[in-house]
């Protein structure tokens, strides 16, 4: 599991060999200078593109997503920043670039060394062979990698007869549109003090909300609810139903602005029920023409439903507590958000 920085999400992501953990004797790592020889220039053939390995489970749309400003939709904007990313690999001196899959490593780096679980994945791949040790290699690749990069963890792997060991750096995200932007090398024992290396640029964005999935125009009024903590003794506020019209436009501009929940699979604290429920209504105590719930606890998503219809989830891990906080602004209530897993 890899720890991505947003609040309470851990991201899983598909490793071909077995994990190793930190009392594994696989993860320790030594330091060897790698041959010095004349360094090969950056890239300079088109990397290998590659498919995700496996599908999200979760809705999302086939669409590549919405134009943006510069009129790159999203994925035309993953196809670029993968590109980019790839380029800025910093090839280590004495190394070769492959044509393809290197025999080294009885084909690990056939695989890279972890994927997102999302369709919505744009993954550039090549391979060199370089003079040196995998540890050797990966520590010059660290030293030497633009400043713009951080580096996000390392990882490696055995299946009982080949180890491996791999580095993963990411660019921050481009909120709304690209999800995660990573530089992976992994690197496997070629014989005769070399190294075999796979790199992966791999760019995920935010898959397209439909342009149904808006909450209906037709809403006058909008009622404000507040579902309690279980663990929670406090009795929660008395609904409030808002009418006044720019205060409504705003509340369903914060929901109709909302991007798509990311797709994957996440690992995330505790759900304990508390959320902010927005009802949206044609008048005051007329039927619900939409409703949005605002989780306030575990992912912290927003499930959204038009009718009796349930649409695709809508905001991303860790946003919950933020779009309640500001329905509760925008409404203009003095409401606290239910207390994180306390009585």
């Amino acid at each position: 599991m890899r720890h991505d920085g947003n609040p309470g999400r851990t991201l899983l992501r598909v490793v071909v060999l077995v994990a190793c953990t930190g009392l594994a004797a696989g993860c320790a790592t030594a330091s060897t200078n790698t041959s010095v020889k004349t360094p090969q220039s950056a890239p300079s053939s088109p990397p290998n593109r590659t498919t995700p390995l496996l599908q999200t489970p979760y809705p999302v749309s086939s669409s590549p997503g919405p134009t943006s400003p510069g009129g790159q939709t999203p994925r035309q904007r993953a196809d670029a920043d993968a590109a980019a990313i790839f380029a800025s690999f910093a090839v280590p001196p004495g190394a070769t670039k492959l044509p393809g899959v290197p025999s080294a490593g009885q084909g690990v780096l056939k695989q890279p060394d972890s994927t997102p679980e999302t369709p919505d994945l744009v993954d550039d791949a090549g391979w060199w062979e370089v003079p040196g040790t995998p540890a050797a290699v990966l520590s010059w690749e660290t030293a030497h990698l633009a400043h713009r990069f951080s580096r996000d963890g390392t990882s490696s792997g055995s299946d009982g007869k080949v180890t491996y060991w791999g580095d993963e750096f990411d660019l921050p995200a481009v909120t709304g549109v690209l999800d995660s932007r990573e530089l992976q090398v992994k690197a496997v024992a070629a014989g005769d003090g070399e190294t075999a290396l796979r790199v992966d640029a791999q760019v995920t964005w935010t898959p397209a909300r439909p342009a149904s999935e808006v909450v209906p125009t037709a809403t006058r009024a909008v009622t404000l609810s507040e579902l309690p903590n279980m663990n929670s003794h406090t009795k929660p506020p008395a609904p409030v139903t808002i009418t006044d019209p720019a205060k409504v436009r705003a509340l369903e501009a914060l929901i109709d602005g909302l991007p798509l929940f990311p797709p994957g699979t996440y690992s995330c604290p505790a759900a304990f029920g508390d959320a902010v429920v927005l009802t949206f209504r044609a008048k005051a105590g007329g039927p619900a023409l939409a409703v949005a719930t605002i989780d306030t606890s575990g992912c912290e998503g927003i499930d959204f439903t038009i009718g009796v219809k349930q649409q695709p989830g809508l905001g991303g891990p860790g946003a919950g507590d933020s779009v309640a906080g500001q329905a509760i602004k925008i409404a203009g209530l003095n409401w606290k958000l239910p207390a994180f897993g306390l009585p």
